[in-house]
């Protein structure tokens, strides 16, 4: 008999160290009266819950930080009571300087290490190899990668159901329920820069976002369907230059032309569905699919 999965996401939370960052950085980790061990900061999903969205959630419960997710580490798999555990890691920045932690059951201390310290108080030998995975990203910058969010727009009024233009074309009811869904998946990675295709249905598909965190919508010409790639390649410039994590909804048509300027081979999304891109320096470290 198949052993049962069990999925759970977590992260290393990192932050700089000491006066002004002078003291290099500092990671994250938990300590569970239940199992008397030191760990990262994990939990089980929901029913039908994203892994960005538990990682968020689980490490805000187990912590206090609200935290946003920055590149994806690999994943953890080990044997626990009831089946196969599989985790879901990220590297993650906190979005605040204070935590509202309070010791409880589950976890009585939260604890900011250096690495080598950590290395040191941690239970597992996965997490150690966790870490090191992490400390990898950090010799080569990775760890503060930028985030790039590729959206296509969700699901819309069929061409021939609907008799205006184009471009007013409308989100299905489907795409409008998918819309709502992306809310809590585009805060996990901290979306701050929200721009969008002029067309009514990726407009309405970033519109719950737009509502959920007050940020601004830029509309981009660029972005529509049939820009040309000239066109495409300048918007992702800009897209690349900006620091605030980064949200670009468009079209399937667009999608080659936007892969071909990012200098990647991406897939073929279907509606309402993202490619997270990281990147540093106009260079794509590592991309996932949401």
């Amino acid at each position: 008999m198949a052993s049962r999965i069990i999925t759970a996401a977590g992260g290393i939370v990192w932050r700089k160290a000491g006066p002004s960052g002078s003291g290099g950085i500092e990671v994250l980790l938990v300590h569970r009266p239940g199992y008397d061990d030191w760990t990262f900061p994990k939990g089980k999903s929901d029913p039908d819950e994203p892994l960005p969205v538990t990682a968020v959630r689980e490490i805000a419960e187990e912590t206090g930080y609200r935290v946003r997710l920055v590149h994806p580490l690999p994943e953890v798999t080990y044997r626990v009571r009831g089946g196969l555990k599989q985790v879901a890691y990220w590297v993650c920045r906190p979005l605040d300087d204070e935590s509202d932690f309070h010791p409880n059951r589950e976890v009585d201390e939260v604890r900011w290490f250096s690495p080598r310290a950590a290395r040191k108080r941690l239970t597992y030998s996965h997490d150690r190899r966790l870490l090191e995975a992490f400390e990898d990203l950090v010799a080569r910058k990775s760890h503060k990668a930028r985030t790039l969010i590729v959206l296509r727009h969700a699901k819309a009024v069929p061409r021939s159901e609907f008799r205006g233009g184009d471009r007013e074309r409308p989100l299905s009811a489907a795409g409008h329920d998918r819309a709502k869904e992306l809310v809590p998946l585009l805060s996990a990675f901290g979306a701050r820069r929200i721009v969008s295709s002029p067309a009514t249905r990726t407009v309405q598909t970033v519109d719950p976002y737009v509502a959920a965190t007050d940020e601004v919508l830029e509309l981009d010409d660029r972005l529509v369907e049939g820009a040309s790639a000239a066109k495409v390649d300048r918007a992702v410039a800009g897209l690349l230059g900006t620091k605030r994590p980064t949200v670009a909804c468009t079209h399937r048509p667009a999608l080659p032309d936007l892969y071909a300027a990012l200098g990647i081979s991406g897939p073929v999304l279907s509606p309402g569905s993202a490619l997270v891109v990281h990147h540093r320096k106009g260079k794509v470290l590592a991309s996932e699919l949401i």
